[in-house]
């Protein structure tokens, strides 16, 4: 655009005054300049009391003077001058209209024309995801998203860039799907655009997507895990990821109550636990479960090692032998008062140092109010080493005093010698009852060439075996010798008692 600017000089001598310089004539200067084309691309981007003005860089401009007006049409005031191609408009109100326009100018000043005008309308805007939840189950998510009357488009993205972007109708709510591998935070990025054709700055708010849970472990202590009544027991329970905020228990087989742990803010979670009284067993299982915050379900976790739950029960007092036979032993023993009493076990050794081997068990008694036993088919004579050992319901046992007891030892009964039979010029055949007793040992045959055979006479033979009942005598003089005979019964504790007498004078 050309613009003249016109230039008089009118030098007047002060003749014209003083009538000396009539003849000096009035010279046109004229000084024709182009100014600077108003800026291209003038737009508004809007937010909450805030409008971002934008335009592109003109050749030749040396600054840009922005103006702004309160309705379409009317004068605008100028409000900032910059060298710069933007300008953040913050005395603004939001829902209220304000009409920008910039222009250029040149490095001597000269303004050139403004640029077309536009409206912007400062506004608050906001997208929400899932309500503002900070995790989500589900990468399909419903996203609320907040911008005045005015606004007509909406653009949403996974990308920061708008990648693959697309203007839409605008409205207030829409269901979106977050992309991406695998779980972690997740942004959707928004921007909107008013009737007007100005753009809301970009928007966005964060999720975190969690699709899965997992338990890594799940420890107990103090160790060894085998604890008594009323133990408080402190569980760990570790968790795959970030899941703060989520709900983690455990279940002990054969206690029905979840026992809950506390997040500890790290991603594990913790607590100690007071058992009552009534939880007893032996090798329980443990089960871990846990839902984190997106409501995810793990997998149940059953721990590697089992927990025991151990009230033994209180040893009883024997207090001795109520009776003792040839055969047989009765012990007493004081009642058990244990409230889980299940049986009295009865051990017996021949050797002290009686313990729970199965071989030496003598019998279970199934009542807690007997509190004595007959032990009977024992060995005449013969010591014999018991303990008494109270079990529980859970087959934990506690054992006695240990006591020692010994059968009557009475002499052994004889045995009747039979009339001699099979006599020979050297030799006799020797036959008996047998002994019945339970502490036999030995039977002897003893001989002699008088009546009144003793322990001093011959001893002929010595046999061992309780059924051998018959003995042959050889290498007699029958001729020159009368013969007499006894067999003697021997029992373990070396009582002996004798048969009758019988002769070879027949």
């Amino acid at each position: 655009m050309k613009r003249m600017v016109a230039l008089t000089v009118a030098l007047m001598v002060l003749g014209l005054w003083l009538g000396c310089l009539d003849d000096i004539e009035e010279v046109p200067l004229d000084l024709e300049t182009e100014g600077v084309p108003a800026p291209y691309g003038l737009t508004a981007r809007i937010d909450d009391g805030l409008i971002i003005l934008t335009w592109r860089e003109e050749a030749g401009a040396s600054t840009y003077h922005l103006y702004r007006g309160l309705s379409e049409g009317e004068r605008p005031d100028r409000l900032a001058e910059t060298t710069d191609t933007f300008y953040v408009d913050s005395d603004v109100r939001n829902g209220r209209a304000y009409y920008y326009s910039v222009s250029s100018a040149a490095a001597d000043g000269i303004e050139g024309d403004r640029s077309e005008e536009i409206v912007a309308v400062p506004t608050a805007y906001s997208v929400i995801i899932n309500d503002g939840e900070e995790c989500t189950g589900s990468r399909l998510v419903i996203l609320q998203l907040s911008a005045p009357v005015t606004t007509v488009l909406v653009m949403v993205s996974n990308d920061p860039g708008f990648a693959g972007g697309v203007w839409e109708t605008y409205r207030f709510n829409r269901t979106w799907n977050l992309t991406g591998g695998g779980d972690g935070i997740r942004n959707v990025y928004v921007r909107f655009r008013d009737e007007n054709g100005s753009e809301s700055p970009v928007l966005n708010d964060a999720i975190r997507l969690d699709t899965y849970a997992k338990i890594t472990g799940l420890s107990l202590s103090p160790q060894p895990h085998r604890y008594s009544p009323r133990a408080t027991v402190h569980f760990a329970m570790n968790v795959e990821g970030d899941e703060s905020s989520g709900e983690a228990w455990v279940i002990l087989e054969g206690y029905t109550e979840p026992i809950r742990l506390a997040d500890d803010g790290n991603g594990a979670y913790e607590s100690d636990f007071t058992f009552p009284g009534e939880v007893r067993g032996r090798d329980l299982a443990l089960v871990g479960m846990f839902r984190d915050r997106a409501g995810n379900q793990a997998p149940d976790f059953e721990s590697d090692f089992t927990v025991t739950f151990t009230d033994p029960p209180l040893p009883v007092q024997l207090i001795g032998v109520q009776d003792s036979t040839i055969a047989s032993i009765t012990i007493r023993w004081v009642a058990s008062t244990d409230e889980h009493f299940a049986y009295y076990a009865i051990y017996r050794d021949t050797e002290s140092g009686v313990d729970e081997d199965p071989a030496l068990l003598v019998q279970n008694l199934y009542s807690f109010g007997q509190t004595a036993y007959p032990d009977g088919g024992l060995i005449e004579g013969k010591t014999y080493y018991y303990k008494v050992y109270v079990v529980n319901d859970l087959d934990e046992s506690a054992g006695s005093d240990e006591l020692a007891a010994q059968t009557h030892d009475a002499y052994p009964a004889p045995v009747t010698l039979d009339e001699l039979s099979s006599l020979g010029n050297d030799r006799v055949t020797l036959t008996w009852s047998a002994n019945g007793n339970t502490d036999f040992r030995e039977y002897r045959i003893y001989r002699s060439t008088a009546p009144g055979v003793t322990v001093q006479s011959t001893l002929v033979a010595t046999i061992t075996e309780r059924e051998v009942t018959y003995y042959d005598n050889m290498g007699l003089d029958m001729g020159s010798f009368t013969y007499y005979y006894r067999v003697y019964v021997y029992d373990k504790g070396d009582k002996y008692s004798r048969s009758n007498e019988v002769t070879t004078d027949q």
